[in-house]
């Protein structure tokens, strides 16, 4: 298969993962590159030195959390917006193959929408969680968060293509409920 379409797939996988937890997917990135099961593209292969994958490892813990607390997870959210931007752009333009072939300027473009897609879902998403279930949903959700940033991660660096059509159902999934949430009604159910 193309590598441009599997470094493209793998790209778009791993800044979705970022949306969801922006620093679990950039320390198992970071990990993989280290351990030479993957390689990064310069300057970006700096996740794997040891200082980063120390200083990503205490992130991640705080951030799963933090974001176990009902109510702080949704403050968490706002402030941790430009973080996880940014950590879905750098890891879209780490992936070699697509910054070989697209302008890095665009590849970051692409991994901050993206990252910034799935992000603000989750962020829409939490308190509406939160209220309705009065705390209780929002660490269940969180769990599942951190499972499906990790999921996904490792599904972006072995099967790309499988991760892209994962995070798109996902998302497609995720934006159906919030707008369900938010309108009020139930969307009608699609006659097969």
């Amino acid at each position: 298969m193309d590598p441009l379409l599997l470094g493209t797939a793998s790209a778009f996988g791993l800044a979705a993962a970022t949306g969801l937890n922006s620093t679990l997917p950039l320390l198992l990135v970071g990990l993989a590159a280290r351990l030479g099961l993957i390689s990064l593209a310069a300057p970006y292969d700096a996740i794997a030195s040891p200082v980063a994958l120390i200083g990503l490892g205490i992130l991640a813990v705080v951030e799963v959390a933090a974001d176990k607390i009902p109510g702080f997870d949704t403050v968490l959210h706002v402030v941790q917006g430009p973080v996880t931007l940014a950590a879905g752009a750098i890891l879209f333009a780490s992936q070699q193959s697509v910054v070989q072939d697209v302008s890095p300027g665009l590849a970051i473009l692409i991994g901050l929408l993206t990252a910034g897609g799935v992000h603000s879902l989750r962020a829409l998403a939490r308190p509406v969680v939160n209220v309705a279930t009065l705390g209780v949903g929002g660490p269940v959700l969180s769990s599942f968060e951190d499972v499906g940033a990790a999921g996904l991660t490792v599904l972006a660096l072995l099967f790309p293509l499988a991760a892209v059509v994962v995070a798109l159902l996902v998302t497609l999934f995720a934006a159906r409920a919030v707008v369900r949430r938010f309108s009020g009604r139930r969307l009608p159910a699609r006659a097969s």
